[in-house]
């Protein structure tokens, strides 16, 4: 019996190993191309060319998708911790609430009906209720990922099942319905939709899936106008950006980042970035430098289980509509499972799993590493961050040159904490108020400087 446990023992051990080179043998090692790195370190002023949509809070990580509140938003931060102006029963989901005209409009899952609900931003009263069907079950949670999108007299929303809506902002009628499964469509990431509905001036753009990729519908009728590529759906979400006299699409599939033509869907650079499960899911950070040879767009992307991030610049071709795109450097100094970084002046902060981390945008060197938040996101107040930790806390840290310290903290579900113990919807400071979300409720915070002078 002995020998037979030490046989059982060894091949164990001898399996562990062999998988544990095979995941070694597949992390990305880490790479610069001095030259381009030298380049960067000679960039002067740094452009903030993403182009955005009217509101305080319209889509996904706000107007710009930057992940970048106003001024007033954060001078008001600054004054204090926010304190609660109402609190309301919601439902499941992670998807992050918009913010337009007094309308507070979030996505969310009760029994077999994923709905979008708007509620008013002074009292917290329900104004409308728009909902559908939705069997979708998954062991992270049911609810929808994909936070809804508002332009002009509309409010798109994307459910975790793959049912895209366009709805009334006034009374929350639909206008329109697509099915991402349907027929010829797409295929269901492993985790649910994820990618928030991009609107570009008459196209809603979103990520199908294979074999679609990248497709766009009419914003007025949900007809299908443009699809791209056969990539799987990633979970990240596209951005829109102006770029070498143009705009330009750049987008985090499953396994690419790509580059590309808003008006036709045709991809202009790319670059292979796969993922174990295909789990690209922060928001990639995208701006732009001029130079003696045009402008050079710059793209920051950083993804989970062990990939890491990397910096990526693109340059227009001399003659013709196509860019060159090069890798400026590649390491596992972020390794961000869904969070999404943002820039703030030279840095780039965002999660390395657990750890608030700070880049040099220019080097990829780490400045800073600060526990305390576990898998929680952040969104940039002025020269601050606004940081949600996994475990509810809601905190204003500041930066000072060598390390980030906090203002202020605060448990923003109160003190028993977010339902389901966990908080991974990133927080929106528009308005006056920071609007957090768990698994069941919705709650509005006001700010200091707003609400209590």
């Amino acid at each position: 019996m002995g020998r037979k446990w030490a046989t059982v023992v060894l091949v164990a051990a001898l399996a562990g190993l062999l998988v544990g080179l095979g995941i070694w043998i597949r992390q990305p090692r880490d790479f610069a191309d001095e030259g381009l790195v030298r380049q960067a370190m000679a960039v002067g002023e740094v452009g903030q060319m993403v182009e955005g949509l009217a509101g305080e809070w319209p889509q996904w990580r706000g107007p710009k998708r930057d992940g970048q509140m106003d001024s007033e938003s954060a001078r008001g931060l600054l004054a204090g911790k926010p304190a609660q102006r109402w609190e309301t029963e919601l439902g499941e989901g992670y998807a992050s609430p918009v913010l337009v005209g007094g309308q507070v409009i979030a996505l969310a899952r009760k029994g077999a009906e994923e709905f979008l609900q708007s509620f008013d931003l002074k009292t917290g009263a329900s104004q409308w209720l728009s909902r559908w069907p939705c069997s979708y079950k998954n062991d992270y949670g049911n609810g929808p990922r994909a936070s809804p999108t508002v332009s002009g007299n509309l409010v798109f929303a994307l459910g975790a099942a793959g049912r895209l809506v366009a709805v009334q902002l006034a009374d929350g009628q639909v206008v329109w319905q697509a099915d991402l499964l349907g027929p010829g469509m797409g295929s269901s990431p492993r985790w649910g939709f994820a990618g928030s509905p991009l609107v570009v001036g008459e196209l809603v753009i979103v990520q199908v899936g294979a074999p679609s990729g990248v497709v766009a519908f009419d914003r007025a009728t949900g007809e299908e106008k443009w699809r791209s590529g056969s990539d799987p759906a990633g979970y990240s979400s596209p951005l829109l950006v102006r770029a070498g006299g143009g705009l330009q699409l750049v987008c985090l599939t499953g396994r690419r980042l790509l580059g590309m033509d808003p008006a036709n869907g045709e991809i202009l650079w790319q670059e292979e970035w796969p993922t174990e499960f295909e789990v690209n899911a922060a928001t990639p950070v995208v701006w732009t430098v001029a130079g003696e040879d045009g402008e050079t767009l710059y793209a920051f992307v950083t993804s989970g289980y062990g990939r890491g991030c990397c910096l990526m610049r693109a340059n227009r071709e001399k003659e013709g509509k196509f860019w060159n795109a090069s890798m400026v450097y590649r390491n596992t100094r972020m390794r961000s499972h869904f969070g999404s970084p943002v820039r703030v002046g030279d840095l780039l902060w965002g999660f390395d799993e657990q750890m608030v981390t700070a880049l040099d945008w220019r080097t990829g060197e780490a400045r800073v590493k600060k526990r305390g938040y576990k898998k929680g996101t952040l969104v940039a107040s002025g020269e601050n961050l606004l940081l949600l930790s996994e475990e509810g806390e809601l905190a204003l840290a500041k930066f000072d040159g060598k390390e980030l310290k906090e203002l202020w903290r605060m448990p923003a579900f109160g003190q028993t904490g977010p339902t389901g113990k966990k908080a991974w919807t990133m927080p929106v400071a528009a308005a006056g108020v920071v609007l957090v979300r768990d698994e069941g409720r919705l709650i509005c915070l006001e700010m200091a400087e707003v609400g209590r002078k």
